[in-house]
This record gives structure tokens, sequence and C-alpha cells, in this order.
């Protein structure tokens, strides 16, 4: 597991250019599959080019799980925004989709025709590969909460409430919300 120490911005950081917010959102896209896209999008803003500090970045983060629509185009959408207003927003919404977009289509097209059967064999692992780095992301973001218990046991909770109850996002915002606030007031956290 990497180093989750806090970086913040540098002032020698490169800044974040409508070109560099491109080229980054169309490489992740064209790259990354399933929750991996987010933790190679917070890697390269928060470590590599320190844009933005992990705080700021998992604030964003947030923002986006609470809204509608695929998360990592939301974050992407607000990281654009975030970076260089209004131009940002749409050269991220578009340089995060289409590259994905184009290489989906092309694999739906190709995985239509029968002697292409090692593609669609392919693609079935290359789905355990995204819940792998789901978890590696989800690993990695609790990882700096290691050692508090009120959060351990909030994460624990809210993990059994989807993997056993099957519970949906807006049930487990509604019920682990208010949980989380009470219980971190309850221990000085909030």
């Amino acid at each position: 597991m990497q180093s989750t120490e806090v970086v913040t911005p540098a002032s020698d950081a490169p800044q974040a250019s409508l070109l560099r917010l491109a080229w980054l959102m169309a490489w992740i896209s064209s790259t990354a599959f399933g929750g991996a896209s987010i933790l190679i999008l917070r890697r390269e803003i928060c470590q590599r080019y320190r844009w933005m500090s992990e705080s700021e970045f998992l604030e964003l983060y947030a923002m986006a799980q609470v809204s509608p629509g695929s998360i990592p185009v939301s974050l992407n959408c607000l990281l654009g925004r975030r970076f260089a207003g209004t131009p940002g927003f749409f050269v991220c919404l578009f340089a995060g989709t289409i590259p994905g977009f184009v290489i989906l289509m092309t694999l739906a097209f190709l995985s239509t025709n029968p002697s292409m059967e090692i593609l669609r064999h392919a693609l079935k692992g290359a789905a355990a590969v995204a819940v792998g780095m789901v978890m590696a992301n989800a690993m990695e973001l609790t990882y700096p909460h290691r050692g508090k218990i009120a959060d351990m046991a909030i994460i624990c909770f809210a993990a059994l409430a989807v993997v056993v109850f099957h519970l949906n996002l807006v049930a487990t915002l509604a019920l682990f919300l208010p949980v989380s606030i009470v219980v971190l007031r309850a221990v000085g956290e909030l």
C-alpha cells in the first residue's frame, strides 16, 4: 500500500491547464475501468501533480457520490470546474467520457462477432479485476482512519449493510449519515 500522507498543493507544482486536464482525463478514460479510474485520478491529482490535497479531493469525491449519474463523470466535472471554471467543466466532461465511450462501442461491436470468443472471456476477466480495484481503492481511502475506532466501526457497519442487507445508496446514506454525525460528535471528532 502506498503512502497516504496528505500532500498539500506545492507552489512549484504545475498548474492544471485545460490541456493538462484534457490529457489526464482522456488518458484515464481510455485506460481505466471500474472503480480504478477514481483511484488513478486521486493519485495523479493529489500525489503526482499536487494540484490539491487529499482532503480537498475527498470532499469533491463525496459530492460526486451523492450527485446523480456516474461517479467518475461527476468527479471529473467537479474537478474541471474547481481547476478551470466552466471551460474546465466541459473539457473534463468530454475528455473523461468520449475516449472510454469509443473504446466501449468498439468492444461491443467486436464482441458480437461469434469468432471473437476470446474477447468475451477477456471482458469477463476484466470484471473481476474491476472488483479488485474497487476493493483496493476502498482500502486505500480508509487507511488513514485505521486508528480511529468510531470511523472504522461506521465504515464496517456501512459495508455490512450494503454487502449483507443489500441497502441501496439512498437507504445507506439515510441510515448512516445521522448515525455517523451522532457517533463522531459523541467521541469529539466532529
